[in-house]
């Protein structure tokens, strides 16, 4: 982008909504307790709700949040962004994740969540942020993959013809 080059305040405005759009998933699917309300039925349907006490089954419903929550909600930032805009998508897309993730960390932190050592900053904050910014190029890249692709190569031959 050179210096001269004005951005469009459409764009900004259209990653605010889409962050917007972010946020009001993370928050809903969170408050609603999605992932909880599944990974206990599943585990109460097989009579072994004992089964959090092992690590294991932490890391398990751990992955099942980021899938229920993180990644619905960056996808459905970057599906808005993505049929939108349709001009430099790889930087675009980061965009809608990291502004509904940034306004969620604000909101933990006025309802009053601490943040307290490296292992709840990487899986409190970096590990969904990252799923989050993943599920953004996903639903980007569903509307607009025809527009980064590049054109097709003529290939060489090594069949002479007579």
């Amino acid at each position: 982008m050179r210096v001269s080059e004005k951005i469009d305040p459409w764009l900004i405005i259209h990653m605010l909504i889409s962050g917007a759009i972010c946020f009001g998933i993370i928050l809903i699917l969170d408050g609603f307790g999605a992932p909880w309300r599944l990974t206990e039925w599943i585990v109460k349907s097989y009579g072994s709700l004992g089964v959090f006490i092992f690590e294991e089954a932490r890391n398990g419903y751990y992955l099942i949040r980021l899938g229920l929550i993180y990644l619905p909600a960056g996808f459905l930032g970057g599906f808005y962004l993505g049929y939108k805009v349709k001009e430099r998508l790889k930087v675009n897309m980061v965009f809608p994740s990291a502004i509904g993730f940034i306004l969620f960390l604000l909101y933990l932190i006025a309802v009053g969540y601490q943040i307290a050592g490296m292992e709840h900053v990487l899986k409190g904050i970096l590990i969904p942020l990252f799923t989050s910014i993943g599920g953004s190029y996903l639903g980007g890249y569903t509307l607009n993959w025809h527009v980064e692709e590049k054109p097709k190569e003529e290939r060489i031959s090594l069949i002479f013809e007579k």
